[in-house]
């Protein structure tokens, strides 16, 4: 399984827990994952690829500094184990 895949399984189980506030968030993630493709980046490439993506969204949506502790929580969670 990718990385992508595995990124996405995370945050759709994540969105059948999470609280309520971080609900929005995961949602807004979710989507993203299938826009940044895999090709010759391993995992922790594809996630640092992934993470500056969603960081160029967040500043572009103007998403307020609460969302932006709460995306870093879930990036958190999220962050892939060194190989």
């Amino acid at each position: 399984m990718s990385i992508a895949e595995t990124i996405k399984e995370q945050l759709l189980a994540m969105e059948q827990q999470v609280e309520e506030e971080k609900l929005f968030l995961v949602g807004y993630l979710i989507p993203m994952v299938d826009l940044i493709p895999q090709g010759d980046l391993n995992d922790l490439e594809w996630f640092a690829e992934f993470a500056l993506f969603v960081e160029d969204a967040v500043e572009s949506d103007g998403l307020n500094d609460r969302d932006v502790e709460q995306l870093a929580e879930i990036f958190e969670a999220l962050q892939p184990e060194e190989a």
